[in-house]
This record gives structure tokens, sequence and C-alpha cells, in this order.
């Protein structure tokens, strides 16, 4: 059939040639996702129509330019008609959708209330009859079997129909799957709409890279550091590391993908939880695809923090760079979160931000918060257009005790749906198990390698509390008696680190770096990497921030009283690898002046209470217990666990309230009453930034964003209450704070007329 193709859905392109193209990038994208259940005729229904209300003499008036009213707009129009065009069980899901293809869904009940529209209508149906029904049957031909466009332009006459509509909106209920069928097909219409005037075509990632990288890797790592370090020979924890490894690989080789696809990996730390899931993630694709060809799975590896996923993706990049001789480009991997600069290798502009944010990717190297967020995020389109990545991906989360508890219900039952009804393949990495859900461990036998591990002993002085004057003095004693050592001291406030760091620096000629939220992302890696990269004795005084994934070795460690998961993460800094004498981590339970305990001011009570019993006759800790105080622990947590928070979100399903689940979850809770942030100008960087956008320097709109992704590794969050106490400035025009480097210090952070109240 011959198309007349006068109709234009942009100023370069035909609607039909347009219509076509993203039904057909969206229709592959979803058949190499090998999704279960038959959605093709959904799928290409929604991205046939969408744009159905543009087929008006009023818009193509506006896409020359001579038109702008009301009449011109096309959501809602195609919107109707894809509700018209569609089966019953697919109608409000394919209404919500196409709605909102250039917006984000809000709740579902509110998309179809307006009662100013009808006349708009009216005007564009009459348009329709007398202009342009000749084309728009043509294209719609196929899809129309026996009915024709004039009847779906007298069922949208009727009002009647109209309210019909509102009310069955009111009625509907949903459940987990239809919220997830409504992310997935908006998820492809949102990418075919983009990518076919970006690409061209559907992206597809290449064939996973073998398993054989990382154990070619894994081989020049053992060697270069046994090289380097005799003493690791004979060190238990690295001859463990290869035991540990060789059983994952005999556990996955009998595994079946096709019925199991929640994993966990839980080994102690140090034993090279990194290199496990790479490996673990790198079989599962090569499996996937040899079982179908067809099938092109990424791979998503998702950590708490910026500054350890930094750490991770150079491990991934060193990986692949040490195996292929290729240049590694944005089609091979991806370090995706709030930092990284917007750029996609050969696009520019507006088309690199979404070929990025959109994860255009073989393997993906991400935060928690954006992970989640993907998932959570619901109809929030700039987020939702990545949604469909997760079919059939690999979704590694690593130190998923990190996860607020509040949230581990939801999770749990997300993640089921996604692993069978969408093939995700998930794979939990921790030292700490928390119990979110059943799955099935790659480490068989994790009980004997946990007991067979002697690195450190725990001591416990958390039965009595003692103030940060008497804390200070212990420490000092203990590292003047101890010249020999390295010491990392572990506080849960701010306050109480920096005055630990003055104490000990006034008091001692060794060196003491000092690691919090207040030292800038960028020096703190700096930091870190000096601190790891060095066979100096340093003393290290840090807040939590210490524990997820910071790769360093230390022989002695103290740590204010925390939950037991997090004690365990910071002793995980203790005499990583095994050699030499036992570490010692030394537990204490410190109070503010007003007598308040610091770790209250951080931690939710019941897990406190909770390590409290565990802990209480137990004077000294061994690194075999420690596996059964985890179990006891969670066991015990999980029992105390509300799910109030849970229970709230999963009711918000109930009528797809989408912006209302959207604005509940939030991983990392607001703080934007009581913290503010504020920039550091502490190089040549930042000072040109700062210049530039003090000078009024006019930028695009993706230069920008870098520029306030680049500043991000500068800015640092403060309570509000401080800020009259510190020297800062504004620009005004973006409205951000700043402080020059004589306001900072980079050994201990911000400096403020007089101290913070406790």
């Amino acid at each position: 059939m011959s198309y007349s193709c006068k109709l234009k859905s942009h100023p370069h392109q035909t609607l039909y040639t347009h219509l076509v193209g993203v039904a057909d990038i969206a229709i592959k994208t979803h058949k190499s996702h090998k999704i279960n259940h038959d959605i093709d005729y959904f799928i290409e229904i929604v991205c046939m129509c969408h744009d159905f209300g543009k087929g008006t003499t009023y818009f193509q008036k506006y896409l020359e330019g001579n038109y702008d009213g009301r009449e011109k707009d096309h959501g809602l129009l195609s919107a109707l008609f894809t509700y018209w065009m569609l089966p019953k069980k697919w109608k409000h899901l394919g209404f919500l959708i196409v709605k909102k293809h250039h917006g984000d869904i809000d709740n579902a009940n509110e998309e179809c209330s307006k009662d100013d529209v009808i006349w708009k209508f009216k005007k564009q149906i009459k348009d329709i009859r007398e202009n342009t029904l000749a084309e728009l049957s043509q294209i719609y031909e196929p899809y129309l079997n026996d009915k024709k466009i004039e009847d779906f332009l007298d069922w949208i006459s009727q009002e009647s129909n109209l309210k019909s509509i509102k009310k069955e909106f009111r009625k509907k209920k949903y459940n987990i799957s239809d919220l997830l069928l409504c992310m997935y097909v908006y998820s492809l219409l949102l990418t075919g709409d983009k990518s076919q005037l970006i690409r061209g075509c559907a992206y597809m990632p290449d064939i996973p890279y073998p398993l054989e990288y990382i154990q070619n890797y894994k081989a020049n790592l053992i060697k270069d550091l046994t090289t380097n370090n005799e003493k690791l020979n004979k060190s238990d924890v690295f001859n463990l590391r290869n035991n540990i490894y060789d059983d994952m690989l005999n556990k996955l080789n009998k595994i079946d993908l096709n019925k199991d696809k929640l994993f966990s990996i839980n080994v102690p730390t140090g034993t090279g939880k990194t290199i496990l899931a790479y490996s673990a993630a790198f079989y599962i694709s090569n499996k996937i695809v040899q079982q179908d060809e067809n099938i092109k799975p990424q791979i998503i590896y998702s950590l708490p923090f910026t500054s350890v996923i930094d750490q991770n993706y150079e491990v991934l990049k060193d990986i692949v760079s040490s195996n292929t001789k290729d240049k590694i480009t944005s089609d091979d991997l991806i370090k995706f979160h709030s930092v990284t600069p917007i750029e996609y290798y050969g696009f520019e502009g507006y088309d690199a931000r979404f070929c990025f944010e959109n994860w255009q990717s073989k393997i993906i190297s991400t935060t928690f918060v954006q992970l989640l967020n993907t998932i959570f995020k619901t109809g929030k389109n700039s987020i939702v257009n990545r949604f469909h990545r997760l079919a059939n991906s690999v979704i590694i989360l690593d130190e998923v005790q990190a996860i607020d508890e509040k949230y581990y219900k939801i999770i749990s039952e997300f993640i089921q749906i996604l692993s069978k009804e969408y093939n995700c393949y998930i794979i939990l990495v921790t030292a700490t198990m928390p119990i979110i859900l059943n799955t099935i461990d790659l480490i068989e036998d994790k009980e004997r390698y946990f007991r067979a591990l002697n690195r450190i002993v725990i001591e416990n002085y958390s039965q009595n509390e003692i103030t940060l004057d008497e804390f200070k003095d212990i420490v000092l004693d203990d590292i003047c008696e101890n010249n020999d050592k390295s010491f990392l001291i572990v506080l849960n406030t701010v306050r109480s680190s920096k005055e630990v760091y003055k104490y000990i620096k006034e008091n001692t000629k060794r060196e003491v770096i000092y690691l919090s939220t207040e030292i800038y992302p960028k020096l703190r890696l700096e930091k870190i990497n000096k601190i790891k990269n060095s066979n100096k004795k340093y003393i290290v005084v840090s807040t939590q921030l210490i524990e997820a994934g910071v790769d360093i070795d230390m022989d002695i460690v103290y740590r204010d009283f925390a939950p037991l998961d997090s004690i365990n993460q910071t002793a995980g800094r203790a005499n990583r690898n095994g050699i030499g004498v036992r570490g010692i981590v030394k537990l204490y339970k410190i109070v503010g002046e007003n007598g308040s305990r610091l770790c209250n001011y951080i931690y939710p009570r019941y897990l406190l209470n909770t390590t409290e019993e565990i802990l209480e006759d137990k004077q000294i800790i061994e690194e075999k217990d420690i596996y059964d105080c985890n179990l006891e622990y969670f066991s015990k947590v999980k029992k105390r666990l509300s799910n109030d928070k849970s229970d709230e979100l999963l009711k918000l399903i109930d009528k797809l309230e989408l912006k209302k689940f959207r604005n509940k979850f939030e991983l990392i809770e607001n703080d934007e009453f009581r913290k503010e942030d504020i920039i550091i100008n502490a190089d040549e960087i930042s000072d040109s930034i700062i210049n530039e956008l003090s000078n009024g320097t006019d930028f695009d709109n993706i230069e920008l964003k870098n520029k306030f992704r680049i500043l991000r590794q500068y800015t640092v969050s403060i309570p509000i209450v401080d800020m009259p106490k510190i020297n800062n400035q504004e620009i005004q025009r973006y409205k951000i704070k700043y402080i020059d480097k004589t306001n900072y210090s980079e050994d201990e952070g911000i400096l403020r007329q007089s101290q913070v109240i406790w």
C-alpha cells in the first residue's frame, strides 16, 4: 500500500515513518528480552498510537511555527485512541503510558479527570474529519480490523464515554505485576521514541565478555601480589580465596537458570567479593546466551556509595583492558552516578545524555540509589526510560546490608516478581547477609570458610559507657604503646571524630589521616588511595563511611558502638589479608556531653538493642564465632523489623498512585531541613567552574549539568544550623553556596567559628 505521507511527526520526518520506527525498535528490544508473557500486541499498539494526536492540522501548523493554541496538544487524544484500540485488559495501562509519554505518570485516577477538554476534542475531531482522515486511515488500516477511524471519532464525541473511563479508573485495582508491566511498556515506548530519532534503530548490547577475562585477570593479579609480598603465599585468607572461587564455579555449573534466578554470595571480608560477583555475572550472562543467542543480557553492578563505585569500575576496566586491545567505549562499560559527567562515545548533547541515562551499555556500574530508583521511582519519565534494561539482566547488589531495613519487604516482593516475570537474575553480595529474601547460596559451604579464619579478635568493652575524653585517653595510650601498629578509629558523629583526630594529632608525632563526610569526595578518595597503596603505619580517624567496600588493611581498630553488621564491616578493615599477628577490634560505647549515647543519633534503636543482647555476655569474640553472631542478629532483626513503610507503599499500588509512591520511596532520607550542600573551592578545576557560573557564562543544558556533576566531587553536606558559623559565598543565579580554601582544612574539613552542639 502506498501512503500519501503528508503528515509529519517532526519537522524532518513523517508521522508514518516515526510511528513504524518506534514500534519496530520497541518490539525488537522487547524480543531480545524474551519476556514470558505475550504482550507484543500491547507494545505495538501503544507505540503505533502514541502520536495519533499529531494527525491534526493544528499540530502540523505548530511544526511549521504557525500555531501555538491548545488544540495542537496530542497526548490526551492519542491516549484515548490507544484506549479505544486496545483489548480490555490493557486499556487503562495503555492510556496512562501514552498520555504521559512526554511527562511523568502521576496518580492513575487523576489522569482522566479534566472536564475542560471536550471543546478541544470537538475541534480536533472536526479537523481530522475534514483534513486528515484519509491518511490516518491508511496508517492504521493494518490494526483496525473491522473498525474505522470514524468509529473512534464518533466514540470520543460522546461525553458519556469519557465519563465512563473516569469511573473505571476510580474502581479499578492494580497489583505489583500491573505496575511493573506498566513501567516496562512505558520504558519501551520512551526508549523507542527517543532512539528512533537518535540512533534510527534499537540499541543491542554486544555479546557478554567471557569468564576467561576474569580468570586471566585473577591469575595476573595473584602473580603481582605474591611477587611484591611473599608473605601472602602463606596467608590462610589468600589461599582461601581460591577455594571459595572454585566452589562457586562448581555450584554455578549445577544451577538450572531457567528455574533459579535469586542468588547470594556470603563470604568473609577480604575474600574477593568483587571478583566473585563479576565472575558469577559473567558466567550467568554467557550461559543465557548459550541457551538462546537472541537474548542480550546486561550486567548491572550496584554498590551503596559513589566512592566505592569508582573503585569497582576501575577493577572492571582493568579486567577488560587486560584481555583486549580494543578501545573500551560507552557501549562496553558505563559508570553511572551523580558525580559522573554525562558523556557517551559517538554522540553529543541530548543524544549522548539519553544513551547514557538509558543505560545503553553491556555493563553498568552504579549505586543502589540509581538502581532502586529505576525500579521504584514509578512513572518518572527521566528514570523509567531505562526500566526495560532490567529484563534478562544480571543484577548485583554488593554490600546489600547497607539498604535500609524498612524497605526489605517491598524490595523482596518486587525482586521476586522481576525475577519470575522479567527473567532478572539477582545476586546479593555481603559479608553479613541480611534476610531480605530466600536465595541460593553460591558458596554452599560458607560456614566452613567463616569458621576457618582467625585474622581478628573483637574485644568488647561496650558493657559500660564512657565519655569521649575517656575514650581519647584510652586510644592515645594504645597508640603510644604500639608505635609499629596502624590504627583505625571509627566514630559515629562528625564532631566526635574531629575531636579525637585533633587530640591524637596534638599528642603524637605520627601521621594521622582524617576521613568523614566533611572531606569532599575527590579528596576523600585521594586519602583512601594513599592509605591503601602505602606500607606506612598510619593512624586513621573516620566516621562510618569507611565501612562498606573501602579496601584498607589496619592492625588495630577502635569502634564506637553500632549495629552488629556495621561492627562487622568495620572489623573487616583489620588484618584483611591475614598476615602476621591477629588484628584487634576494640568496641566501646561513647556518650556525649549530655549523657546520650552517640550511636543513638545515627542508628535505629531496635538494631542497637538487638546488638546489645547478642554481645551482652561476650567479652571476646573470635572471627570464627562471628558467623553465629550474624545468624542470631539477623534472625532477631527480622522478628522486630517494622514493615510499616513497605506496607504504606504497597497500598498505593492498588490505585496506581505513582507520584505518591515514588515520592515516599527515599533510599537516602531527605535531609533538606537539616542539612545543606556547600561546595569547597579547593583547586583550579573547581575555581574555574565557580568563576564561570559566577560570571554568567552561558552553557547548553548538558554542559551545565556536567559542570554541576564535576562540582559534586567538591560538595559536602553540613547541618543548616552551622551555616551562620561558616564564611560562605553564594552564586545567586544557581542558588549554590561555596567556600574558599581559606575556610577549609584538607586535614579536618570545614572550619567553623565555633563548635557544633551535640
